[in-house]
């Protein structure tokens, strides 16, 4: 089935006519750099010598960076024709992030390449206040702590080539469905995605990922809500140790200088050797000012399949605000605090302040 619905694809692309007029480009992104001050003894301690031995910084700089490379043209008959390249700004282990071409038209929108599913994009989150997503950790503090789960949907297809259709709105309604034939690499292959690693691979196939927005207005009350879903088989040293599924419900509620939403995430992976994940990620957001926003978010999962010791629910908190100092320019206060249970817990707080860039 999602070998027919690929060379679909395949065949609809190649039959698009030639770019009208030049493209146009452009780049912009962002720079978030944090200065945390950490209130914790140890790191998150897996139960081997290379965890159990990691220590925290008392003071310490966190960034989160990326840059954008941005196409687009349109065709003879009005499709509209781009292309989308994430650089890191920051070092990591995938230095291109995302990269994918789209046609889009009145029919939708058509993605191929590395890019999250559609599951992921249409999942109605928690509301920003801190300019950073606070569902997200991309900071890699709470992580640091305890065994931290996203509420979110990359666990399985991640940034791995796929094809992602969405549909157009309609009444304040949009779908999207994502076909992913394997996560192998993660962050996007290019050639690299031909031949498969056996020994030692871990890996999903056959990602399917499925999402369903609505966004309308009640009153004076702005509405937002999703319902998502990804799943796929787990491959482990080339065989397949059975079905792995996530599903999302969002909600976003908007009301003068008031923003309530948040997500609520279960995974069933028990049975394919993994750990079932119930998680609640909860945000309240208020605009005090034209510049400053105010806010609070509350983290809570639980491991409703315990394996091992190392298995454990943990809480974070998030408190703080963000306050504009000029076009593009934010700064940024937060303090956030961990607490885990299980055997190997640990419990943290993280003070920061820090500037977000955006052009």
């Amino acid at each position: 089935m999602q070998k027919s619905i690929l060379w679909a694809a395949a065949a609809g692309l190649s039959l698009s006519p030639a770019v009208a007029e030049p493209f146009s480009f452009s780049v912009g992104g962002y720079f978030n750099s944090v200065l945390y001050s950490v209130d914790a003894d140890t790191g998150y301690d897996d139960g081997s010598k290379a965890s159990a031995a990691k220590a925290f910084k008392d003071i310490s700089f966190q960034e989160d960076a990326e840059i954008i490379f941005k196409a687009k043209g349109k065709t003879n008959n009005g499709l509209t024709v781009g292309m989308q390249i994430q650089l890191e700004g920051a070092t990591e282990s995938d230095q291109i992030d995302e990269h994918y071409i789209y046609v889009s038209g009145d029919f939708g929108k058509l993605e191929v390449g590395a890019e999250n599913s559609g599951a992921d994009k249409l999942q109605i989150q928690a509301p920003r206040f801190a300019g950073w997503k606070t569902y997200d950790n991309n900071f890699g503090t709470w992580s640091s702590v305890a065994k931290y789960e996203k509420p979110k949907h990359d666990n399985y297809s991640a940034d791995a080539n796929k094809l992602t259709y969405y549909s157009p709105k309609i009444s304040g309604l949009q779908a999207a469905v994502s076909i992913t034939p394997s996560s192998e690499n993660k962050n996007g292959a290019g050639t690299d995605a031909l031949l498969a690693e056996l020994e030692g691979a871990k890996t999903h196939e056959d990602i399917t990922s499925l999402g369903v927005r609505y966004t309308g207005k009640f009153g004076g009350v702005r509405v937002k809500a999703s319902v998502t879903t990804e799943q796929g088989d787990y491959i482990k040293d080339g065989e397949n140790k059975g079905e792995m599924e996530e599903t999302a419900y969002g909600v976003s509620l908007s009301s003068g200088r008031f923003t309530l939403g948040g997500t609520h995430f279960i995974s069933d992976e028990a049975s394919a050797g993994g750990n079932d994940w119930e998680i609640t990620h909860l945000g309240l957001a208020y605009k005090w000012s034209k510049a400053t926003t105010l806010g609070f978010a509350v983290h809570t999962q639980k491991d409703t399949q315990t394996n091992s010791d190392a298995d454990m629910d943990t809480d974070v908190t998030i408190i703080g605000g963000s306050t504009k100092l000029g076009s593009g320019v934010k700064l940024t206060y937060t303090h956030e605090s961990v607490e885990s249970s299980g055997a190997l817990a640990k419990d943290a707080s993280f003070t920061g302040v820090g500037l977000l860039l955006k052009f």
